[in-house]
C-alpha cells in the first residue's frame, strides 16, 4: 500500500479537488482494506484493487450533500496560469465531469496516476484496448469542447 500512496493521493486530491477531503479518503479506503486482514493477501491485483476502492470512495464524496463541484463555464473562469493546486484542481476536475460517463474514469485514472493502458483496464474491468480508446475518445471530447486543435 505504501508503494502506491502518492498516485492514490494524487488520484483523489484531483477527483475531489481537496487536499483535506482527499486525505481523509484515502485513510478510509486504507482502513477498510486493512480490516480485511488476510482476505486481501488472495487479492490477485491489489494495484487495480486499491484503486477500484479509490474511485469508489471518490464517487460517494461526490455525491455527497455538502460537495460542490465547479460548472465548466466557472472553471473557465479560473486564471489561466494557476498559483496552485487548488486553483488548478477544481478546474481540470471541471473538465473531466463534462466529458461522456464512459470516458470518465479512463481519463482520470490515465492522467491523474499515470497509470498504463493496461493497469487501467485491470481497475475498470476493461480491456486494455477498450481502456485506451475511451481515453482518446475522452481527450477528442475535449478538444472539440474546448475548440482547440490537437
Amino acid at each position: 500500500m505504501e508503494r502506491h500512496k502518492q498516485e492514490l493521493f494524487r488520484y483523489a486530491c484531483y477527483r475531489v479537488a481537496s487536499v483535506e477531503d482527499a486525505e481523509d479518503i484515502l485513510q478510509d479506503v486504507y482502513l477498510r482494506i486493512l480490516e480485511r486482514g488476510s482476505a486481501v493477501a488472495r487479492i490477485e491485483n491489489l494495484h487495480a484493487y486499491m484503486f477500484r476502492m479509490l474511485v469508489n470512495a471518490c464517487n460517494s464524496h461526490a455525491r455527497s450533500p455538502g460537495f460542490m463541484p465547479l460548472t465548466c463555464s466557472e472553471a473557465s473562469g479560473l486564471s489561466e496560469q494557476p498559483e496552485s493546486f487548488e486553483e488548478e484542481a477544481p478546474r481540470i476536475a471541471a473538465l473531466v465531469d463534462v466529458m461522456p460517463e464512459h470516458t470518465r474514469e479512463v481519463v482520470r485514472l490515465r492522467i491523474f496516476t499515470s497509470m498504463t493502458f493496461c493497469d487501467v483496464a485491470a481497475t475498470l474491468g476493461l480491456s486494455a484496448t477498450t481502456a485506451k480508446r475511451r481515453y482518446y475518445e475522452g481527450l477528442e471530447y475535449l478538444r472539440l469542447k474546448l475548440n482547440t486543435t490537437p
